[in-house]
């Protein structure tokens, strides 16, 4: 029997496009690469054993816990790679090939560090004295294939209703946060959702490590900078309050992991409508709870309703994603902030997954977003009966 998440869409929902207001619009720019596209072949560092793992393209994560054993994941599920190291000398040896290999260094003051390799796939090294048995590396691989919106239907992410409401709220210059827990697909769904972007807008992405696949020729990328003894660091927080000077249509953060947080509520809402980013939770409502905790932290002294009021102002909608136990990572939840009631902000959720097992189907909740009327504004119609 076929347990798979049923499809909610039908002949009367149409496919993902990437403008319902032009159809024939492109999804991306044709013969243009993004920025951060890696080369096809780029020369990397000697990776040892490591090399046949990262060559494996069902490998999407290699975690070198420490001697005693390597983990890799293989589509969404962690598994013993059957290979440890034999001496500390040769986990150290790789460990300085990376580090020497993009310029980057560890000491006992700054025992861990965020790199990467030349094919784009991302390095965490944390080095003793913060671990006990020696270096541990996680290596997130890029994927050799931008993912589309498709894809996501096809894998079972999202059905195809959710997917052309989606593509409708970006176009229509919603803001969006997507919460989830690590791993999730989080950045994935980020990438997935920019694609929608009209090429004739400007789009600047903020970012700690470089993550984001912007397919747009109308885009810049921007990353902070850690301290170095010569030099100050470069916050999140900095290059928001830099990106406003730079005409941007929309901006997209990586992920809001401190005080920028609060700027980029004020980026949204002071003429920035359409920006996107991420954040760690497990629930819509965690997830404003931890953005009032970051905008706490930028260290403005607004009482909690008047914050709320803020948050209910800039956002529009909330995208729940979570990883399952058998690898899946899908659309749990899609939420409306629709204000503050006393010193409540009020959410309405639109559409949900429900879980049979590790199976189930994606569901309206038949509550009416009342974002409608704002997408209508733009042009874009959404009949009442397409959420029942």
């Amino acid at each position: 029997m076929n347990h798979m998440p049923q499809n909610s869409g039908t002949s009367k929902f149409p496919s993902p496009i990437p403008n319902p207001m032009n159809p024939a619009e492109e999804v991306t720019d044709p013969g243009v690469l993004a920025p951060t596209s890696p080369q096809l072949h780029p020369r990397m560092p000697e990776m040892g054993a490591l090399e046949v793992f990262m060559k494996d393209p069902k490998i999407s994560e290699i975690m070198v816990n420490d001697l005693r054993n390597v983990m890799v994941e293989i589509d969404g599920q962690l598994q013993f790679s059957g290979f440890t190291y034999a001496t500390l000398a040769e986990l150290n040896h790789l460990t300085q090939n990376i580090m020497d290999f993009t310029g980057c260094f560890v000491s006992p003051d700054t025992p861990y560090v965020d790199t990467l390799l030349p094919d784009g796939s991302r390095v965490n090294i944390v080095v003793p004295p913060i671990t006990l048995l020696g270096p541990c590396l996680t290596i997130r691989k890029f994927p050799t294939q931008q993912l589309s919106i498709h894809d996501l239907i096809r894998s079972e992410s999202m059905d195809q209703r959710i997917a052309y409401f989606l593509n409708c709220c970006v176009i229509g210059r919603l803001n969006i946060l997507v919460c989830g827990g690590t791993s999730s697909g989080k950045t994935t769904l980020l990438n997935v959702l920019s694609t929608f972007i009209p090429k004739s807008e400007r789009v600047i992405t903020i970012e700690d490590t470089p993550e984001l696949r912007i397919q747009h020729f109308n885009s810049v990328q921007l990353q902070t900078k850690s301290q170095t003894p010569t030099s100050p660091p470069v916050t999140a927080r900095e290059l928001v309050a830099n990106t406003l000077r730079m005409r941007p249509d929309r901006i997209i953060i990586g992920e809001c992991r401190r005080s920028e947080a609060f700027d980029m509520l004020q980026a949204m809402n002071t003429g920035h409508p359409g920006s996107m980013t991420t954040l760690h939770a497990n629930s819509p409502r965690d997830g404003i709870a931890r953005l009032e905790t970051l905008c706490m932290m930028a260290g403005i002294e607004l009482p909690i309703v008047a914050l709320r009021k803020q948050i209910a102002s800039a956002l529009d909608l909330i995208i729940q994603i979570r990883r399952f136990r058998n690898g899946k990572r899908r659309i749990v939840l899609i939420s409306e902030v629709t204000g503050v009631e006393g010193e409540t902000l009020t959410l309405q959720d639109i559409f949900k997954f429900e879980s049979e097992g590790e199976s189930g189907k994606f569901k309206p909740t038949g509550l009416v977003p009342i974002c409608l009327d704002r997408l209508k504004e733009q042009g874009i119609e959404i009949p009442n009966h397409y959420f029942a």
